[in-house]
């Protein structure tokens, strides 16, 4: 809701390409060749806007910026883009920092927020235990603009 109604419209029915070159660690996913050209890294198209299968909200579905293309459009034009989506997305007002402390749990959902972790102490003790819940419904594209 916080996104400029003319971009929101300009978003609808597009789709976006999410690098699939690295894993989750940053590592390079085996038997692939990296690629600066994101048109031909590996990876899948989402729709850009989608429904939330639950709440019924349009979501952006967003992955890592890095090697990240729309559809359709000049890598220039789809940076353009993703550059005002990302200045939107990341705006203070729409983030929330998490000051961990022992004990916290943190849970989200992923077809509707946006994650990262800032850096960490290397030399500091550091236990996570991460779980996933299956079975969500999939997200479902947008193809005409909301009122």
């Amino acid at each position: 809701t916080a996104l400029p109604d003319a971009l929101k419209a300009r978003l609808v029915g597009l789709r976006v390409k999410h690098d699939g070159t690295y894993n989750s660690g940053g590592f390079v996913r085996q038997g692939v060749t990296p690629t600066d050209d994101p048109r031909i890294a590996p990876g899948t198209m989402h729709p850009l806007v989608a429904e939330h299968p639950e709440s019924g909200r349009t979501v952006l579905y967003l992955g890592r910026r890095r090697n990240a293309w729309i559809e359709g459009l000049s890598l220039e034009e789809s940076d353009r883009l993703l550059d005002d989506i990302w200045a939107h997305a990341t705006a203070p007002a729409l983030c929330w920092r998490h000051t961990w402390r022992v004990g916290d749990v943190v849970f989200w959902d992923n077809r509707s927020v946006m994650h990262r972790r800032d850096a960490f102490d290397a030399t500091s003790r550091r236990v996570m235990h991460r779980t996933q819940i299956a079975g969500g419904a999939t997200l479902r594209p947008v193809t005409q603009p909301r009122a």
